[in-house]
């Protein structure tokens, strides 16, 4: 089941109130949500990201590394059990290599819904709520509490039609949990996160440095922002190592 999990995590690298206060509406949670982290402007400028950390599941330690070229390409790196698997991702195509995972030792194509689904892992703003031209409605349903933290909950549905429900810290504006649905094989999954740990980069903007979700927590324990990347890290390969006298899959350069 460790193993299992461990290729969920790869495709991915919670009732309301009544408030007795005037309340806002979703558009302007989100607007201050979005001052809060760093304001559109500075996640504009983030051009490349590569996060570090790890996760621990069942007394198994994980090393996770995550790195971004913006609107371009994603690979997840996975260390695990002595193997090194990974999750590569471009705007329309998708390649993963688990060999953890039972029948999954071979570069294997990811399916183009999955491959949509996935879109917002190429800009690291899709995923904590700060590209406003990516969402299509926004709406504020009430208010709840996230690990005793209050907060605003506002539901967002962005251009594909999917739809998440966003916990805003009624505090600091920051993001701590989000309920997403998205369809997957014409099956609708839901996928949860909690957000916690916040820290603000040089660059000026704020990331969270743990991410909770069902197979555990990961930990980022390094963020490099804007440093030079060797976009051979995107050519989906089988270390050489185990390719067992396979051909390697053609190589595919990644767009400009």
């Amino acid at each position: 089941m460790k193993i299992i999990k461990l290729t969920s995590l790869a495709l991915v690298l919670l009732v309301s109130g009544i408030s007795t206060v005037k309340a806002q509406n979703g558009e302007e949670i989100l607007t201050k949500h979005i001052t809060a982290v760093g304001g559109t402007a500075k996640w504009d400028g983030i051009k490349s990201a590569k996060m570090v950390g790890s996760m621990s599941m069942g007394g198994m330690e994980i090393s996770i590394t995550q790195t971004i070229l913006t609107d371009r390409a994603m690979r997840m790196d996975i260390s695990a059990m002595g193997m090194n698997g990974y999750t590569i991702i471009t705007p329309n195509e998708g390649w993963m290599y688990m060999p953890f995972q039972p029948g999954m030792d071979k570069v294997t194509p990811i399916p183009a819904d999955q491959i949509k689904a996935s879109h917002d892992k190429l800009n690291m703003k899709g995923g904590y709520l700060v590209d406003r031209s990516k969402l299509k409605t926004v709406e504020y349903v009430g208010k709840d509490t996230v690990n005793s933290v209050p907060c605003y909950k506002i539901k967002v549905v962005d251009n594909e039609g999917n739809e998440q429900v966003a916990y805003i810290d009624m505090a600091t504006y920051y993001l701590v949990r989000s309920e997403l649905k998205v369809k997957v094989q014409d099956q609708e999954q839901e996928v949860d996160a909690s957000y916690s740990n916040f820290q603000k980069l040089p660059e000026g903007i704020v990331l969270p440095m743990t991410v909770s979700a069902a197979q555990g927590d990961i930990t980022f324990k390094s963020v490099e922002l804007n440093k030079p990347i060797d976009e051979k890290i995107f050519t989906p390969i089988v270390p050489a190592a185990t390719q067992d006298g396979e051909t390697e899959p053609p190589k595919k350069e990644i767009s400009k």
